[in-house]
């Protein structure tokens, strides 16, 4: 687990090297145990590392790291979980090891298999190889995007990172702009984003490679980027017992990701997710899993819960709760490190507690991340499927209201006048015909650019649609819900130093789940202790019964936005919507202040949007004083 970095230009630039070295020391906090850098005999391509040391611990597997031939030279962030059987496949074409560490079977298999060899890969993984006889570099993203990767287009060249601000200090080189991007700031507003979503970020000349997507980089420009993973691709599901099937595929998955030359611990909340993971972890080692949580107090509901847990499986169990001012402090630091506003406390409660387990000597630790999307454990899901049934019903009255007119309908008949995989994102559409106006200055709304629309329907096109629960679910799994299932399990532990893993994110259990019908996750009797029925199936001897049935309650779910922003930070939501300076860029300052005057008088606002308000204010204010 790492931090990359890297450039491809046209031409040689005599500031590239310095400015390399400025990239790699802006993701220091991603790999604190090494760092590297190197530049292709021409100078036109140049790569850095920052190291976590997971994987062979030894000097030799440091990066960046060039094949036997010399024509190979890799950056990489990740783990992929089968190298050990990558290997042996590649021993038998004649390929030599002299590590042993994922990023040398990684070379190898490039070296095999070319691009193909996203498909051999399991694992989580952002990377760039360069390919000195092609003269390319060759760029891919993990399937679920759970490795971050970044880049900047220009007229000199293509820099890259793991993260915006060392995007920003090697924007130069590309010959780019840091121009704000208005369509990704209102796009951020939307329902459920607390993100600005994929490839958008707040910077225009600034993209995010997408989620299962691979790029090809050419004399410094972009040659070709595709999306590599099918999510539909077939999966022999006909027949199984789907509760078994998921069991198998989760013991393998921990297990798999319990693979590390470095203790390995767990975050435990007290829900079924984390606990399922922790019991099985338990189950699977010789000593006893240090598991971690955190909540407001003692008291706290998830402590308790956690507490019962880590007693009843046996781990070494710490606990820690809520500091105002330290947390506040975080998540400046973690809006500053993002390069980019986002919205979503339980990042800031994961950040503190990522900080405290690397200081208690873990470096890796397993989580939870990714159940609720897959097999719908949000109460919301209930209220998708009543829709959806509906909208099941009807369809065959869809060409009839096509021919009515599309703005006096209802959103729900939006979605019934819409084709299968497109009707996310004709939400998304009205969604931003509804807030935009109340909150946009005017002179920009004309061809505001909708990302969340678009995403919705790109992921749309390609995810299961033929109920529209399902379409849903999986549109919010790569796109509205990026910001607590993907980021949350990069940013706040990379920060600290920490890699995390997320057994529920394999890739074999999202195909499963992607296959399993919405009638063997959601209860048909509306009893909303049974969200998520095949998975707790699966685990129920695992846990107790009041844990695998106790209602739904999120990481830091005791820690609430509305508490915190009257509560100990109202002087920092004072000082950012009754100045409002870092707010004017793109929104209505005096219709920002008006919402925040009726939420401190207590009137009926949406305190999300709220919230993602002040996040982007805050995230401004530091912009604007050159804080990146």
């Amino acid at each position: 687990m790492c931090g990359i970095a890297g450039f491809v230009l046209k031409q040689p630039n005599d500031q590239s090297r310095h400015l390399l070295i400025a990239m790699r020391d802006r993701i220091r906090h991603r790999g604190p145990d090494g760092n590297g850098t190197w530049t292709s005999t021409d100078g036109c391509c140049g790569l850095a590392h920052t190291r976590l040391a997971i994987v062979d611990l030894s000097d030799a597997a440091a990066q960046p790291m060039t094949n036997p031939g010399a024509n190979l030279t890799l950056v990489f962030n990740g783990e992929i979980y089968n190298w050990k059987s990558l290997r042996r496949r590649l021993e038998r074409y004649g390929h030599k090891f002299k590590t042993h560490s994922d990023s040398e079977v990684l070379l190898a298999g490039y070296a095999q298999w070319g691009p193909d060899v996203l498909d051999e890969l399991r694992g989580m993984f952002a990377f760039a190889i360069w390919d000195e006889a092609e003269k390319l570099l060759f760029c891919a993203r993990d399937r679920m995007g759970k490795k971050p990767f970044v880049f900047a287009e220009g007229p000199d060249g293509i820099v890259f990172a793991s993260e915006i601000p060392a995007v920003l200090t090697g924007l130069w080189l590309a010959g780019a702009d840091r121009d704000l991007d208005a369509g990704a700031f209102a796009s951020m507003l939307l329902h459920n984003m607390r993100h600005m979503p994929d490839p958008a970020t707040a910077y225009k000349a600034v993209r995010r490679l997408r989620a299962g997507h691979a790029m090809i980089v050419r004399n410094g420009r972009i040659e070709r980027n595709w999306r590599y993973w099918d999510p539909m691709a077939d999966c022999d599901v006909s027949g199984r017992d789907s509760a078994r099937y998921l069991r198998n595929a989760l013991e393998e998955a921990v297990e798999l990701r319990r693979i590390a030359d470095v203790p390995v611990g767990a975050l435990l909340s007290g829900g079924v997710d984390s606990t399922a993971i922790v019991a099985l972890a338990q189950a699977q080692a010789k000593e006893p899993v240090r598991t971690f949580a955190l909540g407001m107090d003692e008291k706290d509901e998830d402590l308790v819960r956690a507490r019962s847990m880590a007693k009843s499986l046996g781990t070494v169990h710490r606990e820690f709760y809520f500091d105002p001012a330290s947390q506040w402090e975080a998540f400046n630091r973690i809006l500053q490190t993002y390069g980019e506003p986002i919205m979503l406390l339980p990042l800031v409660h994961t950040y503190e507690l990522c900080r405290k387990i690397r200081n208690d000597g873990i470096k890796v630790v397993l989580s939870g991340n990714g159940a609720d999307e897959l097999f719908y454990g949000y109460t919301g899901m209930v209220r998708t499927n009543h829709l959806s049934q509906v909208v099941r019903r009807l369809e065959l009255l869809s060409p009839l209201v096509r021919m009515l007119p599309q703005e006096k309908l209802p959103r729900s008949l939006k979605v019934l006048a819409t084709e299968r995989g497109q009707r996310k994102s004709r939400l998304y559409e009205g969604y931003g015909d509804e807030i935009w106006p109340d909150l946009i200055r005017s002179e920009l709304s004309d061809g505001l650019k909708n990302y969340a629309e678009d995403e919705m329907a790109r992921w749309g096109l390609c995810g299961p649609h033929e109920n529209y629960i399902d379409e849903s679910a999986f549109a919010g799994l790569m796109v509205e819900n990026t910001h607590s299932i993907t980021i949350a399990s990069d940013l706040p532990a990379m920060m600290a130093g920490v890699e995390m893993r997320a057994p529920f994110l394999d890739q074999e259990i999202v195909v499963a789940a992607l296959h399993t019908t919405w009638q063997e996750k959601l209860p048909q009797n509306g009893d909303l202790t049974q969200l998520k029925k095949v998975l707790k199936s699966a685990v129920s001897d695992l846990m107790p019964p009041e844990i695998l049935y106790a209602s739904k309650r999120g990481f830091g779910m005791g820690i609430q936005e509305r508490d915190v922003l009257l509560g100990p930070w109202r002087s920092h939501a004072d000082n950012v919507f009754e100045r409002s300076e870092g707010l004017s860029e793109v929104f209505d300052s005096e219709r920002v202040r008006g919402l925040w005057r009726d939420a401190k008088n207590g009137g009926g606002v949406r305190w999300d949007l709220i919230a993602k308000l002040f996040a982007i204010g805050v995230w401004k204010q530091s912009h604007s004083r050159g804080v990146d």
